[in-house]
């Protein structure tokens, strides 16, 4: 469901999906910290430049409605409609004996 999320959603679409406006240079008031001008780049990915957080759509959600990555990753396709595979487990590591 990761890739679905990074094939199909970029940062910018789910900032404005979840109510942040981004004007028209890709730039917005950081949600994360007191920000009353727009210090936060927001395309494909984000960064602040006010306090240096950053990352892609799925750490944006996860951070900003507190939500484990996979919880946030299963949010964004439920509310962009994106269909993923829900058998798909990471491989699980074996120990050695």
């Amino acid at each position: 469901m990761f890739n679905t999320v990074s094939e199909n959603i970029t940062a910018r679409q789910v900032f404005e999906y979840y109510g942040i406006r981004v004007n028209r240079y890709g730039m917005c008031c950081c949600p994360f910290h007191s920000d009353k001008h727009p210090s936060m780049k927001v395309d494909t990915r984000y960064y602040c430049f006010g306090c240096g957080e950053k990352g892609e759509a799925v750490d944006f959600v996860s951070k900003y409605f507190g939500l484990g990555l996979k919880d946030a990753a299963i949010k964004i396709c439920d509310d962009f409609n994106l269909i993923y595979d829900e058998s798909y487990h990471a491989p699980v590591k074996k120990g050695h004996s």
